[in-house]
């Protein structure tokens, strides 16, 4: 059987400021590691691997909680792994963890990279704002998808500074929040389901996903691979019979 690949890297926002949608984000991660588990059972010849990463600021503003694990051997996350202090910086934790990734993945590997905060870049050292839009805009080019998920800001103007062209705007409050995170799992879905696609049909092989929050009805069907004619992974993930 033919495989892919598939590298999921998350970058999310542990600054302070996170603390009144902390639960909602703590459960929506591990809703995300679900929903790339149910992936992995529902479409074996997937790959799936994922880099989980949260990030403050100072001298030990990451937080490396996966990376590049198989998605079998990532847990759910506890208040532990997600730890609350600081400021935001955005650019050295895309910076740092994109970095890492590349070291890790070949040409023939697909990336989706997920960056989810609450606030604007205000602590990088390293990494400055046109430095990650060249390096994001260089990986685009190589297939690499990249989603950027804000609260309370202009997302469009926000992710196309660092070379974003998916984002998704949410209110800092626990039902918005958790309608983000669910709507982020069902584009998940959907994004991993036109890999299947591609695999089955390489002509309809997608350099770049530039629709990847589009809404059902806003976006043309997406072509049913051989013997996929089924949607059983959003099925299980939204209960639909």
């Amino acid at each position: 059987m033919e495989t892919q690949k598939i590298y999921n890297l998350v970058i999310l926002d542990a600054s302070g400021s996170m603390e009144s949608i902390y639960s909602q984000a703590l459960s929506g991660v591990n809703e995300t590691l679900a929903t790339i588990r149910m992936a992995q059972e529902e479409h074996p010849e997937l790959q799936q691997y994922v880099t989980l990463a949260s990030f403050s600021a100072g001298e030990h503003f990451l937080n490396r909680i996966y990376s590049a694990l198989p998605i079998a051997e990532a847990r759910n996350i506890t208040k532990k792994d997600y730890p609350l202090l600081g400021c935001t910086a955005l650019y050295d934790a895309m910076g740092t963890c994109i970095s890492e990734l590349q070291q890790k993945v070949t040409h023939d590997d697909r990336v989706l990279v997920s960056i989810i905060t609450d606030g604007y870049e205000n602590a990088s050292r390293t990494w400055s704002g046109s430095q990650i839009k060249s390096l994001v805009e260089e990986l685009r080019k190589m297939g690499w998808t990249f989603t950027y998920i804000g609260a309370d800001q202009d997302v469009e103007k926000v992710a196309g500074e660092i070379g974003v062209r998916n984002s998704l705007r949410f209110s800092a409050n626990a039902e918005e929040t958790n309608a983000m995170f669910a709507k982020e799992r069902r584009s998940r879905a959907k994004f991993y389901g036109k890999m299947c696609c591609e695999m089955a049909s390489p002509s309809a092989s997608m350099v770049e996903s530039n629709d990847y929050f589009a809404d059902d009805d806003e976006s043309e069907a997406v072509p049913q691979a051989p013997e996929q004619k089924s949607n059983g992974l959003m099925n299980r993930l939204f209960g639909k019979k």
